[in-house]
């Protein structure tokens, strides 16, 4: 079985000038855990997802500095790194400002247990479905359920007639 026969088509998508808040209302009016932000020919740009979302709202967590001299400098540049993310996420207004460019993808093609193995990713609640550089689709882990489903549900044929 392929990602063509279970895959969402077409996604539910928003473009880079989307605000903020008309992705959450989307997300929340559709019941989805996450969109792919799309320029205009349709080629994906990145996607924005629910925890991208959450962590926008969540108290920011300052990193610890030293002062040397005059200077404040952060004990753990990590720390650091993880603050400049979470002040470029709370002053995101539009798509391109929040969304995470750096996103898995599969084709129509790909083979169902390859992405299972991917679902695996706690991080990883959808995956954006692409022929060449259009976005075609999405395969979300409902999607999966679904196949799951229908799979437990079908009746046994081993046993059945014999």
């Amino acid at each position: 079985m392929v990602v063509r026969e279970i895959m969402t088509s077409p996604a539910i998508t928003v473009t880079p000038e989307t605000e903020i808040r008309e992705v959450a209302r989307l997300m929340h009016t559709h019941q989805i855990s996450g969109v792919p932000v799309v320029d205009a020919a349709g080629a994906l740009l990145g996607v924005i997802t629910e925890i991208d979302l959450i962590a926008r709202n969540a108290p920011l967590r300052e990193p610890r500095y030293i002062a040397v001299l005059s200077a404040m400098i952060p004990v753990s540049i990590e720390e650091y790194r993880e603050y400049k993310e979470q002040l470029r996420q709370v002053l995101a207004t539009r798509a391109s400002e929040l969304m995470r460019d750096e996103v898995e993808t599969v084709t129509p093609e790909t083979e169902i247990y390859e992405v299972l193995e991917r679902m695996l990713d706690p991080e990883i609640t959808m995956l954006p479905v692409l022929e060449g550089d259009t976005l075609v689709g999405v395969v979300t882990r409902t999607d999966l359920v679904r196949l799951i489903e229908a799979l437990e549900s079908a009746p046994d044929q081993e046993g059945s007639g014999q």
